[in-house]
């Protein structure tokens, strides 16, 4: 049986630039600071290292553009069980797991 989490994961919506594509996203983190400056701003950073991480993979330029993050729901370990099936991997535009690995377009970068 696999190892059930509880740790707290971060569902969203981003934009980047004036595209009006909107995109899915998912943070699943070891810890979220109750001091935090938004929840979208605790999702920033990785999503941005994320997305130019793939663009350099495919030897285009980093990403100059605003990304504008709308969140959609924060789970926390002590409210549920946070636990998914790798699965859900492939429904997200970009998704960062619990082990530190993210996916754009459910392929690893």
């Amino acid at each position: 049986m696999a190892e059930i989490k509880y740790m707290p994961f971060i569902t969203f919506i981003y934009k980047v630039g004036k595209n009006p594509k909107t995109y899915y996203g998912k943070c699943c983190l070891d810890y979220i600071s109750d001091d935090h400056t938004g929840l979208d701003n605790e999702v920033k950073y990785i999503l941005t290292q994320g997305l130019n991480k793939y663009r350099e993979q495919n030897n285009l330029q980093k990403r100059k553009s605003k990304i504008t993050i709308g969140v959609l729901s924060f789970s926390s370990n002590n409210i549920i069980m946070t636990y998914s099936s790798p699965k859900e991997i492939k429904c997200f535009d970009f998704y960062y797991t619990y082990d530190k690995k993210t996916y754009v377009n459910g392929t690893i970068v």
